[in-house]
């Protein structure tokens, strides 16, 4: 196919996919929410990952996320969205907030990679397992990597159907960040003069700031920043609700979206208890409890946990509390893949003398400080640097103009901060990788520095600060267009979609594995090649202890060892 008409074809796909999953959120919130709730095409399309997710991992449990199946509940949804009115919205606003939603997707994603190894190593084969399979039980034991699935990967597999083919499985992560640039963008200029709103507003003037740096690459974005994003799309509401409107409402949003970022990244499990502190806080707690989004939310939950359950022998992998011994496909490496996370990104590679410590000795005690600053500390410093100092330029020009004043402190956002700062606290700990820290760390910054000066802020002057916030908003939105121009001319040889098949080859490097009873297990690369989105289910892993039997239709795979 010619490119031009490659690219007119992808950019169709995206803006169909947009205005999909905004309708889709649509009907989520008036379902759930509210039923007398009014259209935000880009604050529906963040809640549209949501609904999506919950059936793709509900129908995953009696069938594979095929062609046809997701077809026909892409026609379904549809058409209910139809009968319930969401085009009879304003449809020139629709179409509008749709064409820049789809610009920035299509902008991020042409002539990009996919987040490398990872995409390759296990995201796409897991896509490619979901497509191929109904829910396999002990799914990890073909793969360790398996047990860290983020949702997305079912949400990703839903879009593999006949309108986009292969282009579903890559566009979805793409239109998280075009959907969350735009809503925070709307919510910081409709919030601007309302005295009542202009600091929520200026939070969000900054969290856009820093997302557009950290999130201006779709390599990058893996499984990692979908949750960051929708961490401060979940603070932005927190803020909303704490310093604009205290509407019932927001808390039922805030239940299953702190729900949803848990499914992304089990390390943001803490952020569920935010919701909880704002119910024991609530005068209506008896309309919460019997809301509809409370039963959603008890239902998906459930069905994740039941999930994990059958695809790792754990409640909630990688926590070995929540671990079964006495299930027959419990993921038996559990000890071993956890102690070698937290090494690694605590820089067990990067000592000196390599091997000074083991993995055990490397984590305790400490022992790894001093190799985490003189490495990965390093990285990270420069990448919090040009944060500070735009921080601190943010000071100085308040200082400076006399907009400044006494102010009382906001107690909820103490609370904040000290909810943030631990949990930075808990990714130091636990996990000092960047990639894996970013919205904490820059949360944690922006409540610093308002805690320290920007609630000294003067409402009626800062309104003249207005055009120039806009200012530097357009020239970072032209910085970050003219570096992701700069790579498409750079990677105009390369194909316009990322490719979802390592070196290109769909089975020519894979072959076949069997267990001692001479059943089929799994595919595996040869020459050290990566599975990709090639055949399923496919992994580097070799173990010759892995078996594969099936009950009532339903496969299980499980180690030799833990059989009776």
């Amino acid at each position: 196919m010619p490119i031009f008409f490659n690219l007119i074809l992808i950019f169709l796909q995206i803006y169909i996919l947009a205005i999909f999953l905004s309708l889709s959120g649509y009907l989520f919130k008036k379902g759930f929410v509210n039923h007398k709730y009014k259209q935000r095409f880009e604050e529906d399309g963040l809640h549209g990952f949501i609904i999506i997710g919950f059936i793709s991992v509900l129908l995953n449990f009696f069938a594979p996320l095929n062609l046809i199946y997701n077809s026909i509940i892409f026609l379904i949804i549809t058409i209910v969205a139809v009968k319930f009115n969401f085009f009879k919205n304003d449809k020139k606003e629709i179409l509008k907030k749709s064409f820049i939603v789809t610009c920035i997707s299509f902008l991020i994603i042409i002539y990009s990679t996919v987040n490398r190894p990872d995409a390759w190593l296990y995201h796409l084969p897991y896509s490619n397992i979901l497509n191929e399979h109904k829910i396999i039980l002990g799914v990890a034991n073909i793969h360790d990597r398996f047990a860290h699935i983020s949702i997305f990967q079912y949400i990703s597999s839903f879009f593999y159907n006949y309108l986009f083919l292969y282009n579903g499985l890559l566009i979805p992560i793409s239109l998280v960040g075009a959907f969350f640039f735009l809503f925070v963008y709307n919510e910081f200029k409709k919030n601007f003069f309302l005295k009542i709103a202009t600091t929520y507003s200026y939070f969000n003037f900054l969290i856009l700031i820093l997302s557009l740096y950290a999130f201006n690459r779709y390599s990058e974005y893996g499984n990692d920043a979908q949750s960051h994003f929708f961490y401060f799309f979940f603070t932005i509401l927190t803020l909303k609700y704490l310093l604009v409107e205290k509407n019932i409402d927001i808390i039922k949003e805030l239940s299953f979206i702190s729900i949803f970022i848990f499914f992304t990244k089990p390390t943001f499990i803490v952020v569920l208890l935010i919701p909880f502190f704002l119910f024991l806080n609530l005068k209506k707690k008896k309309d919460f409890l019997k809301s509809k989004s409370l039963i959603f939310c008890y239902i998906f939950f459930i069905i994740w946990l039941i999930k994990n359950i059958f695809t790792t022998g754990c409640l909630v992998y990688p926590f070995n509390f929540t671990c079964n011994d006495n299930i027959l496909w419990k993921v038996n490496s559990l000890k071993e893949n956890t102690l070698i996370n937290e090494a690694w990104s605590k820089g067990w590679p990067d000592q000196k003398e390599f091997k000074t410590f083991n993995k055990s000795e490397f984590i305790k005690d400490f022992n790894w400080i001093e190799t985490w600053i003189n490495n990965h500390f390093l990285f990270v410093f420069e990448k919090i640097l040009p944060v500070i100092i735009f921080f601190i330029v943010n000071f100085l020009l308040f200082y400076l103009s006399k907009s400044l004043k006494k102010n009382l402190y906001n107690k909820n956002l103490i609370y904040l901060f000290i909810f943030n700062f631990c949990f930075l606290l808990l990714w130091f700990l636990k996990f000092p990788v960047y990639r894996l820290g970013i919205s904490q760390i820059f949360l944690t910054i922006i409540l610093f520095f308002y805690l320290t000066f920007f609630r000294n802020l003067d409402s009626n002057k800062i309104f003249l600060f207005y055009r120039y916030f806009n200012f530097f908003i357009i020239f970072v939105v032209i910085t970050v267009l003219s570096k992701n121009l700069i790579r498409i001319y750079d990677n105009r040889l390369n194909t316009v979609m990322p490719n979802i098949l390592y070196n290109d080859k769909k089975n020519k490097q894979i072959t076949k594995l069997y267990d001692d009873q001479n059943n089929f297990t799994h595919y595996t690369p040869k020459n050290n090649d990566l599975c990709g989105y090639s055949i399923s289910p496919c992994s580097q892993s070799k173990n010759i202890n892995l078996r594969v039997k099936t009950i009532f239709d339903y496969k299980i795979y499980y180690m030799n060892n833990l059989e009776n």
